[in-house]
């Protein structure tokens, strides 16, 4: 594995890091790796790739979690599958507490082992249908998972008044034809949606960013 891949990944991006979380964004990739012949984690199988597909895509984000939220927040990642944005963003972020939701048993049982194995203290794992989440969150997210239309009415109620939901999504006409939808379906909100560059990475990426959802 190149860490070195990690380490110029990060600068680009422009958020702080140490060796110490070089380190323990490499182990979680080792993790991957060797649980994803049997779990099947993620589609890439060469190191690298996963680095820039999944670790490098999640870490994109950050700044955005460290603008539109503060130290102690709680974050819930929904759907978060292996980790992703989840793991990474709790490594970057240790003064904010990351709530892994996640429904399928071999997964959660890989999240288990792998909050386990990197000492993430500010982790948990809820294994659960985001529709059975009763808590209200600072901040929800989600990556590679349902469109908004299909969660929004599961996302508005753990939502903490004038908290952000983060969405990571792909190219921008796709985040805006999203939003439509949910225009269209009656749904009031604030919404912006970011372009996000991912380094290495040729695909466009967005943050889709949403507040104050309703429906009239």
């Amino acid at each position: 594995m190149d860490k070195e891949l990690l380490v110029s990944g990060l600068e680009r991006i422009g958020i702080p890091f140490s060796a110490d979380t070089v380190d323990a964004l490499a182990d979680y990739v080792s993790e991957i790796m060797l649980f994803n012949p049997v779990y099947k984690l993620v589609g890439q199988t060469d190191a690298d790739e996963i680095i820039i597909a999944h670790v490098l895509d999640s870490a994109a984000g950050c700044p955005a979690f460290m603008e539109m939220t503060e130290p102690g927040a709680v974050i819930a990642d929904l759907g978060t599958g292996a980790g992703l944005p989840g793991i990474v963003l709790s490594i970057l972020m240790p003064d904010r507490h990351f709530v892994l939701i996640e429904r399928m048993r071999r997964r959660v049982q890989f999240l288990m082992g792998a909050v386990a194995r990197l000492h993430l203290s500010n982790a948990e794992i809820s294994e659960k249908d985001i529709k059975d989440e009763k808590r209200a969150f600072d901040a929800v997210t989600a990556r590679a998972f349902h469109p908004l239309y299909d969660i929004i009415d599961d996302v508005q109620p753990i939502l903490k008044p004038d908290a952000p939901a983060i969405f990571y999504k792909g190219q921008r006409s796709n985040a805006e034809s999203e939003l439509e939808v949910l225009k269209g379906e009656g749904y009031s909100f604030d919404a912006a949606v970011r372009d996000v560059r991912v380094p290495y990475l040729d695909k466009m990426r967005t943050l889709c960013v949403l507040r104050n959802i309703s429906r009239q």
